[in-house]
């Protein structure tokens, strides 16, 4: 069978659907493209971890049947964006694989999956055209991943802390209890309580204006048409009380981050950002250590950062009382290199014994819990 369509629909639709953050060897199916042309349809299939999508696109085929290949979706992503004439065909050859066909030109995709009755998930079509829709902010879910995606958890110790909690408020988690590290801004507007994985975070950064998104029972469906081809996505979220979660215990997260209006000092984040980096520099070991230290000399604060090789000393704004912590430098390079602003605000963070655990910096969309090497 041969298959016919415009190349430019293609291209466009392949790059909504296929998102190369979501194509990992550990998950076997997202590296998959699933084709399926019958008389007037291409139906292409795609997996992500707890994603599953699809696109439709019109075409003409030559025959009545319905033929099914699986094909590498990367390779069919970057081939098919190389194409210049203005149609595209796809022969499916017999015992497997398709060849593409554009201008004079053509190109042999194998199968990947011969001899199986393999099928990719589908999105749910029975979504009630009624429900009302969840307004998409991209720029809010831009703000999660650039400013607090680097602090998820890679560890599967505690298989909670790989996820992103949202909560009904709009709260966002992410956090890393190994590291101790934990990020909370007001970003979410998907009106649950519940965990996402980094996977559905790549999703929402790629879709188009105009998609919709609509609640179903424990999953969400988005859509998008336009003139050339109709997208949809089903994504599925995962709960605390599902089998093998666990509590992310996030009353305990949120209460612990201490923004003290009356002990904190501002910084500057791109000087104490390139001190830092003097410091790692001269490190020999991601182990390496800075002294986060604030002292006050002649009714002046002073922030130093002391390490194996360097010492620096940064005036700061603020009324703070001394305190010293020790961080990873890396750890603490991370934080301010994903903050969101020129400046921010420092608050230790005190347990009952009057010891210094860590500490809270804040600027006014986001808020970092980051503690201390005992």
């Amino acid at each position: 069978m041969k298959f016919t369509l415009s190349t430019k629909p293609l291209i466009n639709a392949l790059d909504l659907g296929v998102i190369p953050a979501n194509v990992s060897k550990f998950y076997k199916k997202s590296c998959l493209a699933q084709l399926t042309a019958t008389k007037n349809t291409l139906k292409i299939n795609l997996e992500a971890s707890l994603i599953a999508s699809e696109l439709l696109l019109r075409g003409s085929g030559d025959s009545d049947e319905t033929v099914t290949v699986f094909v590498d979706c990367l390779l069919l992503k970057q081939l098919v964006s190389t194409f210049e004439s203005s149609t595209v065909t796809i022969e499916y050859v017999p015992g497997g694989g398709i060849t593409l066909h554009s201008g004079s030109s053509k190109f042999n995709l194998p199968s990947i999956i011969e001899g199986s009755d393999l099928s990719l998930v589908a999105p749910r079509a029975d979504v009630d055209p009624s429900a009302p829709s969840i307004k998409i902010n991209s720029d809010d879910w831009k703000f999660i991943k650039d400013c607090q995606m680097y602090a998820i958890a890679t560890s599967f110790v505690y298989p909670v802390y790989t996820k992103i909690w949202l909560g009904e408020d709009g709260s966002v988690i992410i956090g890393d209890f190994n590291q101790q590290c934990f990020t909370v801004s007001q970003k979410s507007s998907l009106g649950s309580t519940c965990l996402v994985s980094d996977t559905i975070v790549n999703l929402f950064n790629t879709l188009p204006e105009g998609a919709t998104l609509t609640k179903l029972d424990k999953s969400y469906i988005i859509k998008f048409a336009c003139d050339s081809f109709e997208y949809a996505a089903e994504f599925t979220p995962q709960y605390e009380s599902d089998a093998g979660v666990g509590d992310y215990k996030s009353a305990v997260i949120l209460g612990a981050f201490n923004k003290d209006a009356d002990n904190n000092f501002e910084i500057p984040v791109a000087e104490i950002l390139k001190r830092l980096n003097q410091s790692e520099l001269l490190s020999s070991s991601a182990e390496d250590t800075v002294k986060f230290e604030v002292v006050s000399k002649q009714d002046k604060l002073f922030l130093k950062l002391t390490d194996a090789n360097t010492d620096h000393e940064i005036p700061v704004a603020g009324n703070c009382n001394e305190f010293s912590v020790t961080f990873f430098i890396t750890k603490l390079k991370d934080v301010m290199n994903n903050l969101d602003e020129e400046t921010a605000h420092v608050s230790p963070i005190v347990d009952e014994d009057g010891a210094v655990q860590g500490i809270t910096i804040w600027t006014k969309q986001v808020s970092v819990m980051l503690g201390g090497i005992q």
